[in-house]
C-alpha cells in the first residue's frame, strides 16, 4: 500500500512537471511589450511630537461658496458667510504634551497684514483676501497662534473658519485664491 502510494505521488509529480514545462514553452513564445506608466510620488514625515497630523487635512482644499460683489460694503468688510474647516490631530499621547494651538502663515494682502493676499492671477478678484477665524469665531491673524485647545488621547480635531475679506477701498469680480501653511504648537 505504502508502494501505491509511493508511485501515485510520482505521477503526479511527473504530471505536474510536464504540464509546468508546456505552460513555460507556451509562454517563452509570446512578445511582451513594457511601455512608460508614470511616476508615483510618496509624501510624509515622521514627528516627535504629542500627536501627528492626518493626512487628509495636511493638505486640503477649503472651498467657499461664491459671494456677490455687492455684498461688501468698504475696506474690512467681510461676505459673512464663515466656511468652516479643521485640522486632525491623531494618534495623540497627553503624557507628551496636553494642548495644541495652530499658526497660519502666507501671502499677506498689502496694508492688512493678518489676512491672506488672493493670488489668483489673471481674472482674479482685486481688493479681496481671505481672513481665518479660531474656533470662537474671532478673526485670527497670521502668524499668531489660534486658542490653545486641550487634547485627549486618540484623534483630536481643532475647529476654524475661512471668509472673504475686502482688504481695499474698491473691490472687483473675479476669483480667490490663496494658500495658508500651518505649525503645530504643542505645550
Amino acid at each position: 500500500m505504502k508502494n501505491a502510494f509511493m508511485v501515485k505521488s510520482l505521477a503526479a509529480a511527473v504530471i505536474m512537471a510536464a504540464g509546468i514545462s508546456s505552460a513555460m514553452a507556451a509562454t517563452s513564445g509570446a512578445t511582451s511589450n513594457t511601455v512608460q506608466g508614470g511616476t508615483v510620488e510618496f509624501k510624509g514625515a515622521v514627528v516627535d511630537a504629542a500627536c501627528a497630523v492626518t493626512a487628509d487635512t495636511a493638505n486640503q482644499v477649503v472651498t467657499l461658496d461664491q459671494v456677490r460683489l455687492a455684498t461688501f460694503t468698504g475696506k474690512d468688510s467681510v461676505a459673512n458667510q464663515k466656511t468652516p474647516f479643521s485640522i486632525k490631530l491623531a494618534d495623540c499621547d497627553t503624557t507628551v504634551s496636553t494642548q495644541a494651538s495652530i499658526t497660519f502663515d502666507g501671502n499677506a494682502a498689502s496694508g492688512e497684514a493678518g489676512v491672506l493676499d488672493n493670488t489668483a492671477g489673471a481674472g482674479s478678484a482685486s481688493g479681496v483676501g481671505i481672513q481665518i477665524y479660531d474656533k470662537d469665531g474671532s478673526a485670527l491673524d497670521l502668524g499668531t497662534a489660534s486658542q490653545a485647545v486641550t487634547l485627549i488621547d486618540g484623534d483630536n480635531t481643532l475647529n476654524f473658519s475661512a471668509d472673504y475679506y475686502q482688504t481695499a477701498d474698491t473691490a472687483t469680480a473675479g476669483s480667490v485664491d490663496t494658500t495658508a501653511t500651518f505649525n503645530v504648537t504643542y505645550q
